[in-house]
């Protein structure tokens, strides 16, 4: 099916608009079409131009059922924005069909990366930061969350404009699954690390004790790259926190 799309390189001033109004997928999500107000407006830049009428088919077509990752979404966007300014000889994917063929996949491995792995992830990391008392901690979960976010988003309606019905090959690939399962792993680790360092409180921001909650999150994922076990982990990150807490590492 990569053969037979036409894909095309937005230009930068339609695929901003379309990223700027993707944070809006599910500001009207409902249970009879959940995100589709939401892709329509994200949509409308590309109808800019058009006449009256080509403009209203494009907006009932995608104020059709749809539902995915609000972030991979931005790949349905961009192969959806491709196909509609595509000219109509026959020669692109049907619109509909392309958004049905995507949204499930993009959904599940948008789901297991922001959901399972990077939200616990900078969660946990945070977690642990604050106990060791540094103030900024919150901003690792921003981080950890927003700039992996922010790249995909913006990067999705590039690739799926010029990928269309392939723009989901590089989320279903063996590296990102073993991406997404060594993130997990690390949140395991960090998840055993922060239970036992919860149980006492740090009594101030120290460089040692910031120095001692990133090296274990560096620690966990370098244990993940190798395979370790998630039960494993977990039981290992609680092991170090009672030997860092007895010791007055961390924790109080």
């Amino acid at each position: 099916m990569a053969d037979t799309h036409c894909g095309m390189r937005l230009p930068f001033r339609l695929r901003l608009a379309i990223f700027l109004r993707s944070f809006l997928l599910q500001s009207v999500w409902n249970p009879q079409g959940m995100q589709h107000v939401g892709f329509c407006y994200a949509m409308l830049p590309v109808t800019n131009g058009m006449p009256d009428e080509k403009r209203q088919e494009v907006a009932r077509r995608h104020l059709e059922f749809f539902n995915s990752n609000p972030v991979l979404a931005s790949y349905v966007l961009g192969a959806s924005a491709a196909a509609e300014l595509a000219s109509p000889d026959g020669r692109c994917i049907e619109v509909v069909h392309l958004k049905r063929s995507l949204a499930g996949p993009l959904g599940m491995a948008g789901d297991a990366l922001f959901w399972g792995a990077l939200r616990p992830l900078g969660g946990l990391a945070a977690v642990l930061l604050a106990i060791s008392g540094m103030l900024w901690a919150p901003l690792v979960l921003l981080a950890v969350y927003n700039v992996p976010h922010l790249v995909l988003r913006w990067r999705g309606i590039g690739r799926g404009a010029v990928w269309g019905p392939g723009a989901a090959r590089e989320l279903l690939g063996p590296r990102y699954r073993a991406a997404v399962r060594r993130l997990r792993l690390t949140a395991s680790f960090l998840a055993g690390l922060t239970a036992v360092a919860a149980i006492g409180l740090g009594q101030g921001p120290t460089l040692p004790r910031a120095a001692v909650a990133l090296s274990f999150l560096v620690l966990g994922f370098l244990a993940a790259r190798v395979h370790v076990p998630a039960s494993l982990l977990g039981a290992a990150g609680v092991l170090c926190g009672l030997i860092l807490a007895v010791t007055g590492t961390i924790g109080g």
